[in-house]
């Protein structure tokens, strides 16, 4: 599946003569995440009806397919999540309906102001990095259980005990930080976060 924006919504808007807008970080996660079900189930459906390569025993197909089953139903819980928080919907509301849509009142859940990430959140991330041995890339499931272990609060609305990987996705989302599929040191391909855009985020130079 092609990403949105692409070529084509970016000649679109150049020939209307408009700005592009600005991105919900929420929106972003529920496309992104989506987008990653589909291609999990497309991989899967690959691993499974093509017949193993020369050399590659049952048991490594068997293994290859169970690893891919275990990320279609993680990223499936991450949809779900996201299906399921409130967003703020004010910024894309009619000037007759400033709360939008959603037709819910100022101080209910629906508008209530989008979690963002904090100083504490970014630098706890980096310890996590520093206490791993300084890794290329962290997979988003191991930096979530890490995280998760800590007290107090990561975002506006969740504290880390209550961190997943799509809420820590939002979180980061609105300073750059997005997953990236990368093989990690151990061999598994992993939606990961990489050092060197943390290091970015939080302003410090990348000597290594």
């Amino acid at each position: 599946m092609t990403t949105f924006p692409n070529f084509l919504d970016t000649f679109t808007t150049t020939l209307l003569g408009t700005k592009p807008l600005a991105e919900n970080p929420h929106h972003r996660s529920l496309l992104n995440v989506f987008t990653e079900v589909q291609d999990l189930e497309q991989r899967l459906l690959t691993a499974i009806t093509t017949p193993p390569e020369a050399g590659t025993g049952a048991a490594e197909q068997l293994e290859a397919c169970t690893d891919l089953l275990l990320e279609r139903l993680a990223a499936g819980y991450e949809l779900s999540l996201l299906l399921s928080t409130a967003c703020c919907c004010a910024a894309a509301a009619p000037a007759d309906n400033p709360c939008g849509p959603c037709g819910l009142e100022q101080d209910e859940e629906c508008c209530q102001e989008p979690a963002e990430p904090t100083p504490g959140l970014l630098d706890a991330c980096g310890d996590v990095f520093t206490e791993l041995g300084d890794p290329h890339a962290v997979a988003s499931a191991d930096l979530v259980d890490a995280l998760r272990r800590l007290p107090g609060v990561a975002g506006n609305h969740w504290r880390y005990s209550d961190l997943t990987q799509a809420r820590l996705a939002e979180l980061l989302a609105p300073h750059g930080m997005q997953t990236r599929d990368i093989t990690l040191p151990d061999g598994r391909r992993r939606k990961s976060y990489r050092r060197e855009a943390l290091l970015a985020t939080l302003g410090v130079p990348d000597c290594c």
